[in-house]
């Protein structure tokens, strides 16, 4: 969550989740009212029917078909393509610009259906993919022998008409009417075209192109990235939905991006043409998961063995995605801070020094395999840019990670390490020479001394204040270094330590080892004392810096608007933390579920790391959705009881979110019991 003075991240040294269990944010992907590129392939591909065609009616050379039809067959392709974009409401931010578009390209891929029948169709592969013939129609193009594969690929649309008759019924009259509409003209067409003598014509225009197309689409976006998976959506949506790897600047192109087909799966409303870049911010998460991957030439890698061969191919494939991905770092020092803290400190190797060049205050993600799982932690940066990278490790009780550090982690471990990231950072620029000042509670300090480090460094005129608050000073982190910066800055920086567990300032708590003597205030560092030393100390045209548990951030950025301080100039970083120390982030959880639809009361359980929608949907509900991408608002409910967390939100107002409204296909439970009704 990002706020107007700065950025906010759960974890800066706490034992925060990286979370591989619950689905991935789609990582900024913003909708303009047309998708150009789609725009583009769909007026590309009409020039390319057009001029197909009237070589056909004006030619002579008997030749010319060896041409015509394969054009016009992979027209038939590339129209799917504009059309399966305008299933998922991605061929542009307006509701109506991919209702036409999607009419109109209907007419070049399978003419006799209508737009709102291949929608339901598609929209149920999505909700059951890889499960059988009657509830996953794509299913019908890997069922049977394989020598009948082909056949099916060439019929799936006759498939698709059997699939639906048996659910005229249920389907909306709208629908309906539209689909009888558009089979009698078309048909009607075609018959006259033939009785008016153009019955070849129409053969080797459309028709034999039009299979061909098909069966191309067929082993393309269903035999392809889907056959041979055990895994369904419903039972783990990440290993339903091959990748294939490899050559991407030919295939990426040539297969419109579904070489990327998983993306494609978990995020239905990115558009094509951005699947590889949504793969390359998420990959590091997404390999975390067993998720299917298929080199071009057919053999198949486990995440382990992609990262490896991506390693290998990296130096001759500049698709190897070696800014995003983690690396392996060793251990070359584990130092104690504090009876419950560690310092790790990773060894960056040549090759990668610019992959980890990073401002301070920025942060990385750290994965290690324990107990057979890899676990994985957000951790900010608390050295300066070199050639090893520091981080500090708290122990949180129930926290695998960080009691595994705490405990285990030993000098020559390898951990794996995404390059850093994060805008907590001192601003570049004419405000570069100003007072730096800074808040941090507990392990907000990681972030925090990386800062005032940096910034006495940078600039020998620049002055810097510390507000630091902690439980006592046993468990006070960095304390040692943050003296030896007092000293080396020769009075440009102020150290003020709040402890909230101690008795009075005295030589227990108010000296260094060496004699050096700390500044140490009695109790909680809240609004009235915080006002104190805005009053006492030189900040009147400082930049802040704030790290430490929400609620304390909140009322201290409260003290500094009145005093009036600018938003601006106030920089914050969040860590989620238990009790009011610092700690683990609250994730998503486990939760029971109860969703209200249609008058009728269901009550299940969620894995947590499921979508409401999807947990509705497991448990039988007829829940209404679309796009399942947090755009068209189809799935929206009322938070009745409990909480929930919104991933992405491009379909409700601030407003109606304030009010309780939820997409409940980008809502996860966080607490232990959540209401949801569809009928308000």
């Amino acid at each position: 969550m990002s706020t107007a003075a700065g950025t906010t991240r759960e974890g800066a040294g706490g034992d925060r989740p990286a979370d591989p269990g619950r689905p991935v944010p789609t990582p900024g992907i913003t909708l303009p009212v047309v998708a150009l590129p789609t725009l583009a392939l769909f007026l590309g591909s009409l020039a390319a029917w057009v001029g197909a065609t009237a070589l056909v009616l004006t030619g002579t050379d008997p030749w010319r078909y060896l041409v015509t039809v394969p054009v016009h067959a992979l027209v038939t392709f590339a129209m799917f393509t504009v059309l399966h974009e305008t299933v998922h409401l991605a061929g542009g931010r307006l509701r109506w610009v991919n209702e036409v578009l999607g009419r109109l390209s209907m007419l070049f891929v399978v003419a006799w259906a209508a737009f709102p029948m291949l929608r339901y169709l598609h929209i149920e592969h999505h909700r059951n993919t890889n499960e059988d013939t009657s509830r996953d129609p794509d299913a019908w193009t890997e069922s049977g022998p394989a020598w009948s594969w082909p056949l099916r690929w060439m019929t799936i649309d006759l498939w698709y008409v059997r699939f639906y008759l048996p659910r005229i019924p249920s389907r909306p009259r709208a629908e309906l009417v539209e689909q009888a509409v558009v089979f009698l003209v078309v048909v009607s067409a075609f018959v006259a075209t033939a009785v008016t003598g153009h019955g070849w014509e129409l053969l080797v225009i459309y028709l034999i192109p039009q299979r061909l197309g098909i069966a191309l689409l067929a082993w393309w976006f269903d035999w392809l990235p889907h056959h041979d998976l055990g895994e369904t959506a419903r039972s783990d949506r990440f290993a339903a939905t091959r990748m294939r790897v490899g050559w991407e600047r030919l295939v990426t192109p040539l297969m419109l991006g579904q070489n990327y087909h998983l993306v494609h799966h978990i995020h239905p409303t990115v558009p094509f043409y951005r699947y590889q870049d949504v793969w390359r911010r998420a990959m590091s998460d997404w390999l975390d998961r067993p998720v299917p991957i298929t080199t071009v030439l057919g053999s198949d890698l486990s995440p382990a063995e992609y990262r490896a061969w991506r390693r290998l191919t990296s130096h001759t494939d500049r698709d190897a995605d070696l800014p995003t991905r983690p690396h392996p770092l060793r251990v070359t020092a584990v130092d104690r801070l504090t009876p419950d803290a560690v310092a790790v400190t990773l060894e960056v190797p040549g090759e990668l020094r610019d992959v980890f060049a990073h401002r301070p205050g920025r942060h990385v993600t750290v994965g290690a395999r324990i107990d057979g799982e890899l676990v994985r932690r957000s951790y900010s940066i608390c050295s300066t840019d070199g050639s090893a990278l520091r981080i500090a490790v708290r122990r949180v009780d129930g926290g695998r990670f960080s009691t595994w550090a705490g405990s285990a982690l030993a000098v020559g471990d390898t951990l794996e390490v995404t390059p850093p990231s994060g805008q907590f950072v001192l601003p570049a620029g004419p405000r570069g020479g100003r007072t730096v000042a800074a808040v941090a509670a507990g392990s907000g300090i990681t972030p925090v001394i990386a800062i005032l480090t940096a910034a006495l460094d940078e600039d020998p005129d620049r002055r810097a204040v510390l507000l630091y608050a902690n439980r006592d000073t046993e468990h006070t982190m960095f304390a040692d270094e943050l003296d030896e910066l007092v000293r080396r800055s020769g009075g440009r920086l102020t150290v003020v330590h709040h402890h909230s567990r101690s008795g009075a300032a005295g030589s227990a708590d108010g000296s260094a080892p060496d004699g050096t003597t700390r500044t140490v205030v009695p109790g909680r560092l809240g609004a009235d004392r915080f006002a104190e030393h805005l009053t006492a100390l030189p900040v009147d045209d400082a930049d802040w810096f704030l790290c430490g548990p929400p609620p304390m951030l909140d009322e201290l950025v409260g003290v500094l608007d009145a005093h009036g301080v600018t938003p601006d100039r106030v920089h914050r970083e969040f860590f989620v933390a238990p009790s009011g120390d610092d700690g683990d982030a609250v994730p998503t959880r486990p939760a029971v579920v109860t969703v209200r639809r249609g008058g009728r009361e269901t009550v299940t359980r969620s894995r947590g790391t499921a979508s409401l929608l999807e947990t509705a949907l497991e448990a039988g509900v007829e829940a209404p959705y679309l796009c399942a991408g947090g755009i068209c608002g189809t799935c929206r409910a009322q938070v009745v009881t409990g909480a929930v967390h919104m991933q992405q939100n491009y379909a409700l107002t601030d407003d109606e979110v304030a009010c309780g409204a939820i997409l409940t296909c980008q809502s996860r439970p966080t607490t232990d019991e959540v209401t949801i009704d569809y009928d308000r």
